[in-house]
């Protein structure tokens, strides 16, 4: 696997964080065994919980395989239960800021299912 440019431990994790969004693996086992991928969904998970929107996006926006960021956006929403207006609420702005994250994916996978087409 090579070497990741840039990590959560390259952003002042702490323990609190490190506990609460489950990064039990040493920094040098995390560099060692996780993906380019989930590095990034990593990164987009810390500043989603920091509520650093625009800074989480930035990692968003950088994962390649558009299935795996929407499960990881979806899990950051807390997957599909709500249980109150307030909470739908939160998670209608969060899905409307993040929206244009999608749409570069989306449309490059549009013109690939266009292409495939008779």
């Amino acid at each position: 696997m090579p070497k990741l440019k840039e990590t959560v431990y390259d952003h002042n994790l702490t323990d609190e964080e490190r506990e609460k969004l489950g990064f039990s693996l040493t920094e040098e086992e995390y560099r060692r065994f996780t993906s380019e991928n989930a590095a990034l969904a990593d990164l987009f998970r810390l500043y989603f919980h920091r509520g650093d929107w625009a800074k989480a996006k930035e990692y968003l926006k950088r994962i390649k395989d558009e299935n795996y960021k929407r499960d990881i956006f979806v899990l950051a929403l807390g997957g599909c239960l709500i249980y109150s207006k307030e909470q739908a609420e939160w998670r209608r702005k969060a899905s409307e800021y993040f929206r244009d994250a999608f749409e570069d994916g989306s449309s490059e996978q549009k013109k690939k299912r266009s292409r495939k087409k008779p």
